[in-house]
């Protein structure tokens, strides 16, 4: 289990590859645009990053899911974030499910 608080997350590598072998996470955060705390899916991949705003907030800039987990909608940037959560498949591939 890797907890850190956020603002340690952006210059550091076992947080980055701890995303990178998560099967998914979760991102909790709060959401300007509908005024309400949303959980989205996401994904990391090669343009994923973490980074810092002009304002000084960390910034997560991610592959995510719509709000109900039906496709891909592509890169977000997730600013007020509150929790990440790395999920791990049970399986190695889904054929394990089928």
């Amino acid at each position: 289990m890797l907890q850190k608080y956020l603002d340690e997350a952006i210059d550091d590598k076992q947080v980055v590859q701890a995303l990178k072998e998560a099967d998914h996470f979760l991102i909790t955060h709060f959401c300007k645009k509908r005024d309400r705390i949303e959980t989205r899916r996401c994904y990391w991949d090669e343009q994923s990053k973490i980074w810092e705003t002009k304002d000084g907030k960390i910034a997560f800039t991610v592959l995510a899911m719509d709000l109900d987990e039906t496709e891909i909608v592509g890169y977000r940037t997730f600013v007020n974030v509150f929790n990440i959560t790395g999920r791990v498949a049970k399986h190695p591939t889904s054929k394990a499910v089928q």
